[in-house]
């Protein structure tokens, strides 16, 4: 497995995950299994990279930008599971009040990398060699600080922080359907609801406003799960929204221009209306 690493491809690395996720059902050790062998992996990766001289800055650019944090997130990505699973309370409710600060921590990581965020899910390639080759920095304020306490023959500037990136989105991904399974049992989940409503805006619209109203606390006076505000509007307006609506708020989040752009829209609209109506 190691030379397919060697040789840039995750092809083997993948394969004994599967291994090791089709083999244990319980999920504490199924997390530890995955940790034990990716740290082994990391310990072979760090041994040959002390030593190796890629033949390009092409080849470097595609290990610590494609290889080495797709490896690392899967391991962050592990740990935190085994950390939500042995430190989850057993209440139902506080439960979900837990795995919801959780991916408000998530979203405040994305908030805070929002540039880098951009630069990678915008296929950039213009910052490649600063961020993902060990090159030494005559300026060190430059970078992240982080930089100073790693060995420069292992990392670079921003893999780990990729790493990060992969990690928190499969992370939230994870916390979104244990959210789900446990509002399956919600009495919205049974409610008999019939309106002839349908929703024929963009999908993404209806989730930029349900994001809206949760944040403004209008539910419950602010205790209403993002969830269960969202299985109400699809029951209303007779559309399935996907399993992960965290997802999509990352995309809005990472838009370019107009971020909220659907509730500006509104906003133009609704005042058109008023100004038309004063007349």
């Amino acid at each position: 497995m190691i030379t397919t690493i060697k040789n840039n491809s995750l092809v083997d690395f993948e394969n004994e995950l599967c291994t090791i996720l089709n083999t244990h059902s319980n999920e504490i050790e199924k997390a530890k299994k995955i940790i034990s062998f990716i740290e082994e992996t990391l310990k072979q990766i760090s041994s040959w990279l002390k030593n190796h001289v890629f033949d390009s800055i092409q080849d470097e650019i595609i290990f610590f930008k494609e290889i080495k944090p797709n490896i690392v997130a899967k391991l962050i990505f592990y740990k935190e599971v085994l950390l939500l699973i042995a430190t989850q309370p057993i209440d139902k409710n506080k439960k979900v009040k837990y795995f919801e600060k959780r991916l408000n921590a998530i979203n405040q990581f994305h908030r805070k990398n929002r540039e880098f965020i951009k630069y990678i899910k915008s296929q950039s390639i213009h910052f490649d060699e600063l961020y993902f080759t060990r090159k030494k920095y005559k300026d060190l304020f430059l970078n992240d600080c982080v930089v100073i306490n790693q060995d420069a023959k292992l990392s670079t500037s921003h893999d780990y922080l990729l790493a990060e990136v992969i990690a928190y989105e499969l992370l939230a991904i994870y916390i979104e359907n244990c959210i789900d399974n446990l509002n399956k049992s919600c009495a919205i989940a049974n409610t008999n609801f019939n309106s002839n409503l349908h929703w024929t805006a963009k999908k993404i619209d209806l989730i930029e406003l349900i994001y809206a109203l949760h944040q403004a606390k209008v539910f419950d006076n602010g205790q209403a799960d993002i969830k269960e505000i969202t299985h109400v509007f699809e029951k209303a307006f007779q559309i399935d929204l996907g399993d992960n609506i965290t997802r999509s708020f990352i995309d809005i989040k990472n838009r370019k221009t107009e971020p909220t752009r659907f509730l500006n829209q509104l906003q133009a609209e609704l005042e058109n209306k008023i100004e038309k109506d004063s007349y």
